[in-house]
């Protein structure tokens, strides 16, 4: 221990065995002892902390210490500068290398997250901006507030617990777009109709358009714009023209006037339009007005 600390060893010595090989076997026995695939050290840090610390810490010193001692006596002995540089590149790959190690072995110590929990929060975090809930009768579900990931599953699983429904009471600002194609399908598929008794904006309009029958409550709006990304990040394969299109031909299908579409679409993605009554029945978007 003290003849490589002083730089006693040759150069060769105090390099590929006191470093090169001492460190790969530390680093190996990193690996043995490691929490296995999904368990953590979190409880057992102290122990992780003092391996680091000997070894990554007071035993790499020592190491560094000794080859760079060893160099100094090379060149005073040989004076033959390449093993030198050699060493001090290989002290270099492995500082790195140790440091690597050192924050492995701080990710050990980190608790593993509950994964199903957190799934679990977002799905009710999502679940939380929205409500589908039968009328009295039996014969409507009102579905309000954002289209969120799940509002599919969730109308089908009311749907099924709800035989006698025939119509989706819609009261929504919009959301994904994605999903409200959904519930389009999923009402479309249903024969059911829609109603609207106060406003339906951006992407519930679509939803809107899956009905059988389409009616507004006198005084309620649907509100239509350019399709746009309300997100902080950005979304992989965007493509706002492909979408628009892609819903231009829904439109269309569902019996909606190409001239209303083309207005539909013109419309400022920052503004909402918020055609009359006449113009949506002209347009076959509304089939009728709700008593």
């Amino acid at each position: 221990m003290t003849e490589h600390w002083y730089g006693e060893h040759g150069l060769v010595w105090s390099f590929w065995i006191n470093l090169v090989l001492i460190r790969v076997l530390i680093f190996m026995l990193q690996g043995w002892i490691g929490p296995e695939k999904g368990q953590d050290f979190h409880d057992n840090w102290v122990p992780v902390l003092l391996f680091v610390l000997f070894f990554h810490g007071i035993l790499f010193v020592w190491q560094a210490v000794g080859v760079v001692r060893a160099s100094e006596a090379h060149i005073r002995t040989l004076g033959a500068m390449a093993p030198v540089w050699g060493a001090q590149l290989g002290l270099i790959v492995a500082f790195l290398w140790v440091t690597v190690h050192l924050h492995e072995a701080w990710q050990m110590t980190l608790p593993i997250p509950d994964t199903r929990k957190l799934q679990a929060d977002f799905e009710a975090e999502r679940a939380a901006k929205y409500s589908i809930e039968p009328t009295v009768d039996g014969r409507s579900l009102t579905l309000t507030g954002s289209l969120e990931l799940g509002i599919v599953d969730h109308l089908k699983k009311r749907l099924e617990a709800s035989p006698n429904v025939e119509q989706i009471v819609l009261n929504s600002s919009g959301g994904n777009i994605y999903q409200a194609r959904g519930l389009a399908n999923t009402i479309g598929q249903n024969g059911l109709n829609t109603l609207v008794l106060f406003e339906c904006n951006s992407a519930c309009t679509t939803v809107f358009i899956g009905g059988a029958e389409r009616q507004l409550a006198p005084g309620a709006r649907l509100g239509f714009h350019q399709y746009r990304i309300d997100a902080a990040y950005t979304v992989l394969n965007a493509n706002l023209v492909r979408e628009q299109e892609r819903d231009r031909a829904y439109f269309l299908r569902s019996g909606v006037a190409a001239w209303f579409i083309d207005k539909m679409f013109d419309s400022q993605a920052s503004e909402m339009w918020y055609p009359d009554l006449s113009e949506l029945i002209d347009a076959r978007v509304v089939t009728g007005v709700a008593p």
